[in-house]
């Protein structure tokens, strides 16, 4: 597992990204949420689905998936209209 940021701040919200070596559409969704400004206000981890059976089983067909605050709020191929409100809300209910 990874860390983007590795700093985490008081207003921050733990956040995980289900990805895998070489994910081009996971890059693309850290992408639109530094565009955005928003990776900054997550602790964001990065979690190798390879790595684990279970999670290969449950993550591995629907990557990128994006879980804010212990809920998965995005899986798919990133599309910022749909990705970044589901961000925004999470960050608004977790503050």
């Amino acid at each position: 597992m990874q860390r983007v940021l590795t700093d985490c701040k008081k207003d921050q919200l733990a956040a995980r990204l289900f990805t895998r070596e070489g994910c081009g559409l996971c890059a693309e969704l850290v992408e639109h949420l530094a565009h955005a400004g928003l990776l900054d206000r997550l602790d964001l981890e990065l979690v190798d689905v390879d790595s684990d059976r279970t999670l290969k089983k449950r993550y591995g067909l629907r990557l990128p998936v994006l879980e804010v605050a212990g809920q998965v709020i995005f899986e798919g191929r990133p599309d910022p209209e749909v990705l970044l409100p589901a961000v925004r809300a999470a960050l608004e209910g977790g503050s």
